[in-house]
């Protein structure tokens, strides 16, 4: 086992990639980190349970250029991203990079974040600006700051970022699809909550890493692109199901705003208008687990149903 870096130091980057069944577009985020060709930078991946060929595929493109870890079955994209970020401690990493599998990187992206963290030992986290991979030059998120009288938090947009001329910006959450954290941040909070599975890990370990008195930068001048669907339609009742439980258990811990009331009333009027617009389009399904979501996560029953995918959105 390779000795942990000093603190503070934020090299060696390990970058922790979850696979789950979705092989190729795991080979071409991997690809685009190649392009960034920096010294001291690990490109771990980790398969969590897939069922179809993704081992073989990635141990083909890859062989001994990176590091795989094979997990037996699905651990939902917490305990997938968890099982990467023990093996890149155990390896002595300084510094981890959480990313999602359905990106791609510019090839300045790593070096313009440690950058920013080198500039700022306080900054527990950092994220980069996150574009449409299917429309380039539309912002998908960047991160978000809590407000004292809303009850959620107020996504930062590109008139921010071009207001500030790509200046790192403070902020209260960024998300979990790439978040560069330094060691000593996990040594102090932990690891992501695997309760969440999928959705609000990320939210959670951010109130957490601020509360333990770091920082959190978003760096408008590293930029990425995530696969994500332009079309919410296409969300299957699992999924929205998932992230409604994960929000309401979220926004149970953590009220926003001026009362948990009112966090509570924005919820329900939230759920009740996307719940509308399913069953306007004749989906009710959708628009049940949707209400299930919420009650059960707010209420902080257990989350239903099978273990889902590992990509974070």
């Amino acid at each position: 086992m390779a000795s942990p870096a000093a603190p503070g130091q934020l090299l060696p980057l390990y970058v922790v990639v979850l696979n789950w069944n979705l092989p190729a577009d795991t080979i071409a985020c991997l690809h685009s980190l190649q392009a960034a060709a920096l010294p001291e930078v690990h490109l771990l991946a980790v398969d969590n349970g897939s069922t179809d060929d993704s081992l073989h595929q990635i141990r083909h493109h890859f062989a001994d250029q990176i590091e795989l870890v094979a997990l037996p079955e699905n651990r939902g994209f917490a305990g997938g991203m968890n099982a990467g970020i023990e093996a890149a401690l155990r390896a002595g990493a300084g510094s981890i990079l959480l990313l999602n599998n359905d990106t791609v990187v510019e090839p300045t992206m790593l070096s313009t974040l440690l950058g920013a963290a080198q500039q700022r030992p306080q900054a527990g986290i950092l994220g980069p600006a996150i574009y449409y991979y299917d429309a380039p030059e539309r912002l998908w998120q960047i991160g978000a700051r809590q407000h004292p009288h809303f009850p959620v938090p107020v996504n930062l947009n590109l008139r921010t970022i071009r207001r500030t001329g790509e200046q790192p910006l403070s902020a209260d959450y960024v998300t979990g699809c790439a978040m560069l954290v330094r060691r000593e941040v996990f040594e102090q909070v932990g690891l992501l909550d695997p309760t969440y599975v999928m959705y609000f890990e990320d939210a959670d370990f951010c109130q957490r890493v601020r509360k333990a008195g770091y920082q959190i930068w978003c760096v408008p001048a590293a930029r990425m692109w995530h696969r994500v669907s332009l079309s919410a339609n296409k969300v299957k009742p699992a999924s929205r199901y998932a992230f409604a439980w994960g929000r309401g258990r979220f926004y149970r811990h953590y009220p926003h705003g001026r009362s948990p009331t009112l966090t509570l009333t924005y919820l329900l009027l939230s759920t009740a208008m996307k719940a509308g617009g399913d069953l306007l389009r004749g989906d009710w399904q959708p628009a049940l687990w949707l209400w299930r979501g919420t009650l059960d996560g707010y209420r902080l029953r257990p989350l239903r149903g099978p273990v889902l995918g590992a990509t974070h959105e």
